[in-house]
């Protein structure tokens, strides 16, 4: 994990332009947990006026650089979305509108460099796991807010399909793509956003590299919050249900894991971390593969990748004529509706599902817009351990 870590709603050297209502320029600067807004500056019109004057004066000159398409869609009094359609006649536009933004574009000297299609790509690993709506839907909303079409992609856990689709995205063009918990190799992903330059936010992974945001949960930190409860209800046998455990994001959880049982002189073996799809199958699979331990080896409680691995798992236990959370107590992760209403309630590390979908979709925006100033950190997302009734109290100290 790279150092510099932004908490949520702050994000790392993240610089704009806001006409306020009374159409003077404020600047503002979030950047490492502190808001810093300049006293007004100067109006709208002698904004414009000292952008060409300093771009005549001084050609390599900041203010010089290319005028973007926020810079006349303020011009013009219009969304960004409607001067894209006008540039790319990709829809009607009211023609007096049209007239508009031409002469804002000439006023400000802007010139188009490459076509917008008004869509955003979205891929998700599993459309049938109810962790990922949430977010869609958080990312929808927001789209919409700015005229932009979402198109969803499902990748259905399978990196080679992942790969195809973002290559194909390459020659599709859209505007921008969010990417929500990769499997590809870090390297992957930069190579594809290096190779094809489209604006690339990154969710539920951390990828070093300046020119790919990433908006994630420590989730080692909450694998280790979610050890501490198990170990404070007097747990010892503490396993993992770590779905694809060579990805990044299980190595992270188990890691947390691992932290809060060194912690206390334990350990977590291999045998005690089954992998599996990450489905309610797969959490059914693994934690029948624990169940079919030795009664002494067998763990009090578990660990699941997500909530719905929790689920399956809890059903295996049933299948063994075992009590959850008497015989064994479980955890999952995600905070997916349906936990509070599982049999017994699920405990579970709640995301902010929602408000990162929101969040990536702000900030891809600002990317397009050619308002958002790169750099090699990530945002970093608070989470919570919800404790409900799946796990309880094990039936002696010495579990």
């Amino acid at each position: 994990m790279v150092s510099n870590r932004i908490i949520y709603p702050f994000v790392a050297d993240f610089r704009y332009i806001v006409p306020s209502v009374d159409h003077e320029i404020r600047f503002m600067d979030f950047h490492e947990n502190t808001l810093r807004l300049s006293k007004p500056m100067l109006s709208w019109t002698h904004y414009v006026d000292t952008l060409r004057k300093t771009s005549e004066e001084n050609p390599m000159s900041r203010l010089d650089s290319q005028p973007t398409i926020l810079a006349v869609a303020q011009y013009a009094g219009v969304s960004p979305a409607t001067v894209s359609r006008v540039v790319n006649d990709t829809a009607p536009v009211n023609e007096a509108t049209r007239l508009r933004v031409l002469e804002a574009m000439e006023a400000l000297g802007y010139k188009p460099a490459i076509s917008s299609s008004g869509k955003i790509a979205l891929l998700i690993p599993d459309i049938l796991n109810p962790f990922f709506p949430e977010l869609v839907r958080g990312v929808e909303d927001e789209a919409g807010i700015n005229d932009f079409n979402l198109v969803l992609y499902n990748t259905d856990e399978d990196t080679s399909r992942e790969k195809q689709i973002l290559n194909r995205l390459s020659t599709q063009r859209p505007d921008g793509v969010i990417v929500c918990a990769s499997r590809l190799p870090y390297e992957n992903i930069i190579e594809l956003h290096e190779r094809y330059n489209i604006p690339l936010v990154v969710i539920n992974r951390v990828i070093n590299h300046p020119g790919i945001p990433c908006i994630v949960v420590d989730l080692e930190d909450a694998a280790y919050r979610a050890t501490q409860h198990l170990l404070s209800l007097n747990h010892r046998k503490i396993a993992y249900l770590a779905g694809w455990g060579r990805t990044e994001t299980s190595r992270t959880r188990r890691r947390g894991i691992e932290k809060a049982l060194a912690e206390v002189g334990l350990s977590l073996p291999d045998a005690w971390c089954p992998t599996s799809f990450p489905s309610v199958e797969g959490g059914f699979q693994a934690m029948s593969a624990l169940l079919g331990l030795p009664t002494a080896e067998r763990p009090t409680a578990v660990i699941a990748f997500n909530d719905i691995m929790a689920l399956g798992g809890i059903h295996a236990i049933r299948t063994h004529h075992l009590i959850v959370p008497d015989d064994i107590s479980v955890v999952g992760f995600d905070g997916i509706p349906m936990a509070a209403h599982a049999n017994p309630p699920l405990t579970t590390v709640e995301q902010p599902k929602y408000r990162m979908g929101k969040l990536a979709m702000q900030i891809l925006r600002h990317m397009i817009q050619e308002q958002f100033v790169l750099s090699s950190g990530y945002t970093l997302m608070e989470s919570s351990l919800i404790i409900r009734e799946s796990t309880a109290l094990a039936l002696s100290a010495s579990a």
